[in-house]
């Protein structure tokens, strides 16, 4: 299963190729396709849920990460931070999680939400 999410219709991309992957679900802020309003508020999510990953905007993620926390749901973030190097070396990458300090291009990009200090 699939939640896609974006501020309009125009918004999504790929949607083909995710349909070819499973059920897609869809909710766009403007109410332009799918369910109107934030990944986070869709009906599907009365549904169980095992495991989320996310990748997107930071506030975005860390939503869905808060989600995830209060129903006690297992989530993977893949963060999008900016990297030069890629190896590490520049530490432009780096966030802070519950360990201290990690390079995203080396240890990620994809962390546990429980695992990254955002304050959620």
């Amino acid at each position: 299963m699939f939640l896609l999410g974006a501020r309009s219709e125009a918004g999504l991309m790929q949607l083909d190729e995710f349909e070819k992957l499973g059920e897609v679900y869809i909710t766009t802020e403007d109410g332009s396709a799918g369910e109107k309003g934030f990944v986070t508020q869709h009906s599907i999510l009365q549904e169980p849920i095992d495991m989320i990953y996310t990748c997107g905007p930071t506030p975005m993620m860390q939503a869905v990460a808060r989600f995830a926390q209060s129903e006690s749901i297992n989530c993977e973030v893949s963060l999008e931070n900016k990297m030069a190097c890629g190896i590490g070396a520049c530490l432009c990458c780096v966030t802070q999680t519950q360990t201290g300090h990690k390079c995203v291009c080396t240890d990620g990009p994809v962390f546990n939400s429980k695992e990254l200090s955002w304050q959620i």
